[in-house]
């Protein structure tokens, strides 16, 4: 036989045990929804935080040593091109560009930022199905709690069977 504080403890505790679901879902929604907006925010380990963190060293390192191979091309073009400096600054600049190495930093910081926005995506995927979970747990559930928050209490009679009971308990007629 089934003990009424039973039935109502394991109620609660399934009610308890929803919301904790769409707390936790939406907290991950919420959070993956960040991540997905700005990744930078997202990093899933230390290999991330590294290659981000490399690539816009890298990227400074290169616009330095570019700098300073502009400026001794200059150097070098005021000094021994005095006629042309401008010919020798484009013929010299061309060569020692360094647009491909910065694009190819950019590719990989990309790729890391695209593979975190994915990662996000799919977490956020995660979290609707916590927080669907949890509303079908809830819906489930509440709603035997409230026959039970009292203790054993008896189903609310349906409309249609109050008259049917109301005949029921009426003194049968005497033919007469």
């Amino acid at each position: 036989m089934e003990t009424t504080w039973v039935r109502s403890v394991y109620l609660y505790g399934m009610c308890a045990v929803a919301i904790l679901l769409v707390g936790a879902g939406s907290v991950m929604g919420v959070v993956s929804v960040a991540n997905m907006i700005d990744p930078g925010l997202g990093h899933r380990d230390t290999l991330d935080r590294v290659g981000v963190g490399l690539s816009n060293v890298a990227v400074r390192v290169v616009d330095i040593v570019d700098s300073e191979q502009r400026d001794s091309v200059r150097e070098y073009c005021e000094e021994w091109e005095s006629d042309d400096i401008e010919g020798c600054l484009d013929d010299y600049s061309s060569s020692s560009s360094m647009g491909p190495i910065v694009d190819g930093i950019g590719e990989v910081k990309s790729e890391i930022e695209s593979q975190i926005r994915e990662t996000a995506l799919s977490k956020l995927i995660k979290s609707v199905l916590l927080i669907v979970v949890g509303f079908l747990l809830w819906r489930f559930h509440a709603g035997r709690t409230e026959l039970y928050r009292d203790g054993l209490r008896p189903k609310p009679r349906s409309v249609d069977a109050a008259p049917a009971a109301a005949a029921d308990a009426a003194p049968p007629a005497t033919a007469g």
